[in-house]
C-alpha cells in the first residue's frame, strides 16, 4: 500500500526548483479562471510537467506541459462564498489548468507571469525543491479498511485498527519526509478529518446527479480508484491559510487526464 510521492519543501539557494507555489502564471490570453457570480480564483500552485514525471514516474502525469491549480479561497468576496463537495454548485471555485508547452518551463519563476485580474491579490511566490518520499493511506481510508479486514486487524468493536496495526503506523510515521502540514505530488494524501477521497467520490457523484452513502461498498470501491495530484498546506511564507491550517486536495481518477482533477479541502 506504499506509494512514493514528492515531498515540495521551500527552495534554497542551488536547489533546483520543481514547482512555483503562489505567484503569477504563465496563461494564455484571457485563460485566468474564474467563478461566474464570485470572482476570479486565486493560483496556488504551477509545476513542469517533465521533471515531475521524471522524478515521480509512478504518478503517470503527462511529460509535456504545465499544470496550473487554482482555487478560490473566499478573500476575493470577503469569504461570502465556500467551496465543497457537499455543494456541486460550487465545483466552479477550483481548476487546474493543463497547459501547452509554450506556456511552460519559464527560466525564472516571475519571468512572463500573467497580469492578475483586478482586485485578486495574489499570493506571494514561493520557490519549491522536491524531495522523494513513502507515504502511506491513513488507516480509515476504504482501500486500508479492506486490508485490516481481510487480515483480521480490526478491534472487535470495529471502530479502530487492531495493536499491530497502530504499531505500523507508529514506525512509518517516524520515517524521513512522514507528517502533516505538507505540500505533495502524488502519493496518499494526508487527511486532517476523514478520507479525502471519499469526499472527492462525493462530488463526482453530485456532479453526475448519483446517489451517495459513506457506508455503501460500491462508493466505497469507487473512491479508492482516487488518486492524489497534489497536496497543498497552509503556509505563512506564502499567505496561505485554509480554513484553520487546513490543506487542499486535488484528486484525479486518471493521472494522464490532470485537467479533470477534482478537488476537497479539509483543516483539522
Amino acid at each position: 500500500m506504499l506509494r512514493p510521492a514528492l515531498r515540495l519543501v521551500h527552495a534554497g539557494e542551488g536547489d533546483p526548483v520543481i514547482a512555483q507555489l503562489g505567484g503569477l502564471p504563465t496563461l494564455p490570453i484571457n485563460s485566468w479562471p474564474g467563478w461566474d457570480g464570485h470572482g476570479p480564483l486565486s493560483h496556488v500552485l504551477s509545476f513542469d510537467c517533465a521533471p515531475v514525471a521524471e522524478l515521480l514516474p509512478e504518478l503517470g502525469i503527462p511529460h509535456d506541459g504545465r499544470l496550473a491549480f487554482f482555487y478560490f479561497d473566499g478573500a476575493y468576496d470577503d469569504y461570502q462564498s465556500t467551496v465543497g463537495t457537499w455543494d456541486p454548485s460550487t465545483s466552479p471555485g477550483f481548476r487546474v489548468l493543463h497547459l501547452h508547452p509554450e506556456n511552460s518551463t519559464r527560466a525564472h519563476i516571475t519571468d512572463a507571469a500573467t497580469p492578475v485580474p483586478p482586485g485578486l491579490t495574489p499570493f506571494p511566490p514561493i520557490a519549491l525543491t522536491a524531495i522523494r518520499t513513502l507515504t502511506w493511506p491513513a488507516h480509515e481510508t476504504p482501500m486500508a479498511e479492506v486490508v485490516w479486514m481481510k487480515h483480521g486487524l480490526v478491534e472487535e468493536e470495529g471502530a479502530r485498527p487492531s495493536e499491530p496495526v497502530r504499531a505500523l503506523y507508529d514506525a512509518l510515521w517516524k520515517l524521513p519526509g512522514g507528517g502533516y502540514d505538507t505540500h505533495q505530488i502524488g502519493g496518499h494524501p494526508c487527511p486532517q478529518q476523514g478520507p479525502v477521497e471519499m469526499e472527492v467520490e462525493q462530488l463526482r457523484r453530485g456532479l453526475a446527479s448519483e446517489t451517495f452513502a459513506w457506508d455503501h461498498p460500491e462508493v466505497q470501491s469507487a473512491a479508492s480508484t482516487w488518486q492524489l495530484l497534489l497536496q497543498v498546506a497552509s503556509d505563512d511564507a506564502a499567505d496561505m491559510m485554509w480554513g484553520d491550517v487546513g490543506q487542499l486536495y486535488y484528486l484525479v481518477s486518471d493521472p494522464e487526464r490532470p485537467g479533470e482533477a477534482l478537488f476537497t479541502w479539509q483543516c483539522g
